[in-house]
């Protein structure tokens, strides 16, 4: 479930070619007037389509892999705590009912217990929204990493406009057909891999 939330996000994403640059780096081209008069030099828009398949195939990512990995290790411990906690607290509730049942306890030990229990239980509930929300922002954190890479890395690799715009697919995608040709997915995450080594290799000499 959990990575199915991830690959949904970085879909919802929507990677495209920076067309938004496109207009800058147009202006940053023209050249000044020549002697004869006014002329401008534009670069000439690309009209070549590419898209990249986000929902199964950059399953790929070395990165989503090892950030998914950690965040799934982290979530599965603090699922276990959250149980062990609950059981404990499910132990003393039966214990405090077996006693009240057998008249083990006075009217005011049987009141404080009471209070304590309520208490404790309270207590869990508030540490267990608290790991929830954490886990939450996480893995918020993990996505948002995730999907500025890929976004940091399309542009560089798309700096020279070779495609005038590039897509993302998905199911729930407006691109419905395209030619398989088109498709750079495994070039992106090729890159992306290759990138993301040398990141991942050279923080321990940086450290």
């Amino acid at each position: 479930m959990r990575k199915v939330l991830i690959i949904a996000s970085l879909v919802v994403m929507g990677l495209y070619g920076c067309g938004g640059g496109s207009t800058a780096n147009n202006q940053a081209a023209a050249t000044g007037e020549s002697s004869e008069g006014a002329t401008t030099t534009q670069r000439e828009v690309s009209s070549q389509i590419a898209y990249i398949q986000l929902d199964s195939r950059m399953l790929g990512y070395d990165m989503y892999t090892d950030l998914s990995s950690a965040f799934e290790t982290r979530a599965k411990q603090i699922e276990h705590d959250l149980t062990s906690r609950g059981r404990s607290l499910e132990n003393a509730m039966k214990d405090a009912q077996n006693k009240f049942e057998k008249g083990l306890v006075t009217r005011a030990e049987g009141q404080q217990l009471q209070e304590d229990l309520a208490r404790r239980e309270q207590n869990f509930y508030q540490y267990r929204d608290t790991k929830q929300q954490e886990l939450a922002e996480e893995n918020q954190v993990m996505m948002n990493k995730i999907v500025y890479s890929i976004h940091d890395f399309i542009e560089e690799f798309n700096s020279d406009y070779r495609y005038g715009v590039i897509l993302t697919t998905s199911g729930g995608s407006p691109v419905l057909h395209a030619d398989p040709r088109l498709d750079i997915t495994s070039i992106v995450q090729k890159g992306l891999n290759e990138k993301y080594a040398k990141e991942k290799n050279a923080k321990p000499a940086a450290e």
